[in-house]
C-alpha cells in the first residue's frame, strides 16, 4: 500500500513535529488513494506505521486481510470499511484477520496507524462516534474527553480531547510518551505552536505546558506506543 521500504521517525528518543499541511500527498498504483506517511518503523514486534491517507470520491481499495491491528480516525468525508459506512470522527479499531474494504463515496481523509498487536489476547474491534458518544468533563485540563480505549495491563491509552479557549494545561510529561495529532484549532507550548494537520511524537520525560487562546481545540492523543 505505501511506496517507502526505510523507516521515518524511527527514534522514539526523538522529539518529532510534522506538519501535513506542507507535505505532498504521494499517490499510489490504486487509483484515487494517495498519502502522507508520518512515522514507520520497522520491527518485529514494534513495528508500526502512521499516515495520513486520501481516498477520491468513488474510489475503492482492494479487500485485504489484516496482519496488523489498524486504527483510524475519520477526519473529513465519510468512511466504509466493509462494515457499515462512518462518518467524521469515528474511530475504528480492526484487529488481525478482519477482512477490510476501505471505500468512500464522498472522499475522504483519514488518520491510519497500522501496529503490530500489543498481545495476541487482544481481538476486541473498537467503533466509536465521537459525534454522538458522551464525553466526559475534564476539569484538570480545561477541556473535556472522550476515552478511545485502555489496555487492561495499563500499558497503552487513546483519547479525543477538546480543550476549552483561553487554557493553560499544568506543566506535565508523559512517563511512557506521547503521540499528539491535531484534529482541529491551535494548541501551543514552550516548544512551538501547532494548527490542526500537525503531528507531534514527544519522548518519555520531557515536559511541557501546553496552552490555547481564542479558539478550542480537539487533539488526539495516544499515550504508549513508543514502550512496547
Amino acid at each position: 500500500m505505501f511506496e517507502e521500504e526505510v523507516e521515518l521517525n524511527a527514534d522514539p528518543n526523538k522529539y518529532v513535529v510534522m506538519n501535513s499541511n506542507t507535505m505532498a500527498w504521494k499517490n499510489t498504483n490504486c487509483k484515487g488513494f494517495s498519502y502522507k506517511l508520518l512515522e514507520k518503523v520497522i520491527d518485529p514486534r514494534k513495528g508500526r506505521l502512521t499516515s495520513l491517507i486520501k481516498l477520491d470520491p468513488g474510489t475503492t481499495l482492494p479487500t485485504e486481510t489484516l496482519d496488523e491491528r489498524c486504527d483510524i480516525l475519520v477526519l473529513e468525508g465519510e468512511l466504509n470499511d466493509g462494515h457499515s459506512l462512518h462518518g467524521t470522527h469515528t474511530f475504528i479499531r480492526s484487529q488481525p484477520g478482519d477482512l477490510q474494504t476501505l471505500s468512500s463515496q464522498t472522499g475522504c481523509v483519514l488518520y491510519l496507524k497500522r501496529r503490530k498487536p500489543i498481545r495476541k489476547s487482544d481481538t476486541d474491534r473498537l467503533l466509536i462516534d465521537a459525534k454522538n458518544t458522551e464525553w466526559k468533563p475534564y476539569p484538570a485540563r480545561g477541556a473535556r474527553v472522550l476515552h478511545l480505549y485502555r489496555d487492561q495491563h495499563g500499558v497503552e491509552a487513546a483519547r479525543l480531547v477538546d480543550v476549552y479557549p483561553d487554557k493553560q494545561i499544568p506543566t506535565h510529561d508523559h512517563a511512557m510518551g506521547d503521540e499528539t495529532f491535531v484534529v482541529g484549532g491551535v494548541i501551543m507550548d514552550e516548544h512551538g505552536s501547532y494548527e490542526s494537520g500537525v503531528w507531534i511524537r514527544t519522548p518519555i520525560g520531557i515536559p511541557h505546558t501546553p496552552f490555547t487562546k481564542k479558539d478550542n481545540v480537539i487533539m488526539l492523543i495516544r499515550d504508549g506506543d513508543m514502550v512496547w
